[in-house]
């Protein structure tokens, strides 16, 4: 059943609202990596980066891993 335009007009209200969008500036190819690394552990980057934000406010990411907040791990590591 499709949603109907109020239902969708409120939707929208609540977000603008409610809710914001955090980014960050990476370079394209980059970008594209971390997207098909996020699908090859069969979730999205978006689902990876907001797991990640919101284990680092509930008080759990002091020592967080940042690839592994979604549960899925880094396949590698970058040096700093």
């Amino acid at each position: 059943m499709a949603i109907s335009e109020a239902k969708r007009k409120s939707n929208a209200k609540w977000d603008k609202e409610n809710m914001t969008t955090l980014g960050c500036k990476v370079k394209r190819e980059q970008a594209e990596q971390f997207k098909q690394y996020a699908a090859s552990k069969g979730t999205t980057a978006n689902t990876m980066l907001k797991e990640y934000v919101l284990a680092c406010i509930d008080g759990t990411g002091g020592n967080i891993d940042p690839c592994n907040a979604a549960g899925v791990g880094c396949a590698t590591t970058r040096e700093k």
